[in-house]
């Protein structure tokens, strides 16, 4: 029985020496740099998400007037910070402020993030289609891929001239041009015409640039399970080619073929969600514009690639969305948090008939006002139902 105690007795000492794992004992104590002229009042209760990339939670919380936030209990893991907050300065203008940054927690980490201040812009990506449909057969529909641009704010603006450029990685490795401060570079360039008065668009309108300009609900060449009919979209991305296989659609001006690294016989957007883009106003008339692309041309390796991609300042870009796979892939960012601090994606994926939507701020004497921090994680819906030219 003394032996049998004695057992009991040195398993239970054995076993109140060992300690339990430190899963959750690491910490994150950050600071977030808005710059001298921002005002302490300014900095407090920006929100601060911290998002677990492998697991796919997240934890939000606020600065103070310090722009600190402190973070514990955190297990080891990939993480991201993100920051986005809105104020109006002394000078009565909306300022957005954007951080984002990627850590690898394996201890404590003390940092500090630098904020980018932005002004919120005049016209906006509404809606990205992307994920395409699927047929009755089961077959993969994207032909009804589209891109809509708003006017957001109260002034009439013109749309001659805008491109839709699109960055040249997919995000499914680390991003290449990292080293190219204030510069995207893209894989393709499509512009609208005009001669600067052209294409008037009012407050609180749309234009829709279809890949396929046509009713892909009820055309013959179509997809009866396709959510969107864009035979009256306002501009196309037609691709001309000999064997004539993108359709041209009868009502709908075709976008300008700038840059097309990777040409085909159309133009197509990654149905997962690999295309980051954005719209931009590169200065000048048509020539000079497709001057200026052409002598500023860039090779991936200068070695041996004999395919070149577009240089854009970043300074020319208007709107941006940094469209992603899905969360795990978030670490792959690819446009500067100038642009876009953050990033989206459509969780239902590919071949599901639904697309990114920005979210609704306010309306105004009935003009719906859109959500702008140039956050992508903050402004968009993700996986909702496509609506073109609806305001809601």
């Amino acid at each position: 029985m003394k032996k049998l105690m004695l057992y009991i007795l040195l398993i239970f000492m054995c076993y109140s020496c060992i300690k339990d794992p430190e899963f959750n004992s690491l910490s994150m104590d950050l600071t977030f740099d808005f710059g001298d002229e921002i005002l302490s009042a300014e900095k407090e209760n920006a929100k601060v998400i911290l998002s677990n990339l492998q697991k796919s939670y997240s934890t939000t919380d606020y600065t103070n007037q310090e722009g600190k936030i402190y973070f514990s209990n955190i297990e080891p893991g990939f993480y991201s910070v993100q920051l986005t907050h809105s104020f109006e300065n002394e000078s009565g203008n909306t300022v957005n402020a954007n951080g984002l940054q990627s850590y690898k927690v394996f201890s404590s980490v003390q940092d500090t993030i630098e904020v980018s201040l932005s002004a919120t812009n005049s016209l906006v990506i509404k809606e990205y289609y992307y994920s395409g449909s699927i047929t009755p057969a089961g077959n993969s529909y994207s032909a009804d891929q589209y891109v809509e641009i708003y006017n957001n704010s109260s002034s009439l603006q013109y749309v001659d001239g805008m491109s839709i450029i699109e960055h040249e990685s997919y995000g499914i490795e680390p991003n290449y041009w990292d080293w190219m401060e204030d510069t995207i570079v893209v894989r393709a360039i499509f512009t609208i015409p005009g001669e600067g008065t052209d294409y008037p668009l009012q407050p609180g309108a749309s234009i829709v640039i279809a890949r396929d300009a046509f009713d892909h609900k009820s055309d013959p060449l179509g997809n009866p399970l396709c959510p969107v009919d864009l035979a009256h979209a306002d501009f196309e991305f037609f691709i001309y080619s000999a064997s004539g296989n993108d359709i041209d659609g009868a009502y709908s001006p075709n976008m300008i073929e700038d840059l097309f690294t990777f040409r085909g016989s159309d133009y197509v957007f990654h149905t997962r969600g690999g295309s980051a883009i954005a719209l931009a106003k590169i200065p000048g008339n048509d020539a000079e514009r497709k001057d200026y692309i052409a002598n500023h041309l860039t090779l991936k390796n200068q070695v041996s690639s004999t395919r070149y991609y577009g240089k854009i300042p970043i300074e020319w870009v208007i709107d941006a969305i940094e469209a992603v796979f899905d969360e795990a892939h978030a670490v792959y960012k690819r446009l500067p948090i100038e642009l876009d601090a953050g990033y989206t994606f459509n969780p239902e994926g590919t071949k599901t008939g639904l697309c990114l939507r920005r979210k609704v701020k306010t309306i105004v004497d009935g003009r719906v006002v859109y959500q702008d921090t140039n956050n992508s994680c903050e402004d968009f819906i993700k996986g909702t139902e496509p609506k073109p030219w609806i305001y809601e």
